[in-house]
């Protein structure tokens, strides 16, 4: 198995204070067959494309000269997520070299620091050669 080897040090993104929208919790739960009476486990993962969070990630991938490719993603629960509630999102970035990746590690929080869940995202960086010149 490749040994992983981190190429700089991590960087430290947040906190976010972020909502979970009741609207947008419901119809994430419609499209992948949940029930919409909760919110579904995986509904943080679109708190990871917010703008001010995403930027980060698209300003490293323009420098590196690379695409992010969906690799993989872990959910990890104390309390389930409420609908219409804020929560603070803290993400750490680490780059890795072999393979080439981007982890992105969050915690999530209530207001008043009490730990819900962990998130793990895997980004796979594959070299924007292959994609062509974007026309």
């Amino acid at each position: 198995m490749p040994v992983e080897t981190s190429l700089e040090a991590p960087i430290a993104l947040g906190p976010f204070r972020l909502r979970v929208d009741p609207a947008r919790a419901a119809a994430y739960a419609r499209e992948i067959g949940a029930d919409e009476a909760s919110v579904p486990l995986a509904y943080p993962a679109v708190w990871l494309a917010e703008p001010e969070l995403f930027a980060k990630v698209r300003e490293l991938c323009a420098s590196l000269d690379v695409v992010p490719v969906h690799e993989s993603q872990s959910f990890a629960y104390e309390s389930p997520l409420v609908a219409g509630e804020s929560y603070d999102l803290s993400v750490t970035l680490n780059r890795e070299e072999k393979p080439p990746r981007l982890t992105l590690a969050a915690s999530i929080a209530t207001p008043s620091g009490a730990p819900c869940g962990r998130i793990e995202t895997m980004l796979r960086l594959v070299p924007r050669a292959g994609f062509g010149s974007g026309s």
